[in-house]
């Protein structure tokens, strides 16, 4: 199958935001190529197409099948009319038509072991180094490319957040939970199970695979489909790494599986929005506990209930 590749130039300032906008019209799968990032980072080899890829600066990719091209480029072009080209850079925007093969073989290039405070999030297809299974708790993970690798800030400061969350000995809840990536984190950090939750259904295959690599599934249920539906009991600590309009729209729902001191972790608000998402929560019973800030994102940390 063929798909169109969206690649959008811009800024190491921007890219998360502008990763964000391809995120809601590119479900196929969104990266983030900053020439700083591959400074930076500690390779063990590095292959030279990679480097040519990240040579031409920061720029996102996404990926959409060509049926949709017209209108993801009609929803982009909208919102950056909104942006500052000083911060945001050009925004120009490049579609070619690319094999998925060609597209996976290239995220796989890129996609290295990732430490996140005491965890390593490893590609299923590499190995941790010595150091790393010594010294680190592992998770191996299969993205499926589309879903949540822990490379994205909001997925890094919910995992953060973790030793604020009291994890040891928790039922925990994953809304919205893409691979898998935080309720599996969590039950290597010592809750006792994990349930996670998706309405797409590509995501619940992929952390039902990604548990089973883990040898995590007997402490996980995985279930496809809506929150208030699909998911009954009540939980510990609840991740919900959406957006700012969706965590409106579950608000409620979360507050139903919650009992007095359980713990929430939202993520995936831009900041410039969090202070109506906290508010919101506020409004039904949650105390803010933490705010975390990267980038044009915050996550925030808060308890249900006056304990």
């Amino acid at each position: 199958m063929e798909y169109s590749q969206i690649t959008v130039t811009t800024t190491s300032e921007a890219g998360e935001l502008i990763a964000y906008f391809l995120q809601e019209v590119c479900i196929d799968g969104v990266s983030i190529y900053d020439i700083n990032d591959l400074k930076t980072a500690s390779w063990d080899y590095m292959d030279d197409n990679v480097e040519a890829i990240y040579a031409q600066g920061v720029l996102v990719k996404g990926y959409c099948k060509q049926q949709d091209t017209d209108k993801v480029l009609e929803y982009l072009k909208e919102q950056f009319a909104h942006l500052d080209k000083e911060q945001c850079g050009s925004l120009e925007i490049k579609v070619d038509t690319v094999s998925d093969d060609s597209w996976v073989a290239t995220w796989k290039a890129n996609f290295q072991p990732i430490e996140i405070g005491d965890i390593v999030v490893c590609p299923e297809w590499l190995m941790p180094t010595e150091e790393q299974s010594k010294t680190k708790r592992i998770l191996m993970l299969d993205t499926g490319i589309a879903f949540g690798t822990g490379q994205h800030e909001t997925t890094s400061m919910c995992i953060e957040l973790f030793g604020k969350a009291q994890l040891k000995g928790a039922k925990v809840l994953d809304v919205g939970c893409g691979s898998g990536i935080l309720g599996l984190s969590a039950l290597l950090c010592g809750a006792q199970h994990a349930t996670l939750v998706d309405i797409d259904s590509q995501a619940t295959d992929i952390a039902v695979h990604n548990a089973s690599i883990n040898d995590m599934t007997d402490k996980v249920d995985i279930v496809c489909g809506n929150l208030t539906d699909k998911v009954d009991g009540k939980f510990d600590v609840v991740f919900a790494n959406l957006t700012a309009d969706i965590l409106y729209m579950l608000a409620q729902d979360i507050c139903d599986k919650v009992n007095k001191g359980s713990r929430l972790v939202l993520s995936g608000i831009l900041t410039d929005r969090v202070d109506k998402v906290i508010k919101c929560y506020t409004d039904i019973g949650f105390i803010l506990k933490e705010r975390k800030d990267k980038g044009e994102w915050s996550a925030l940390l808060m308890v249900y209930g006056n304990v």
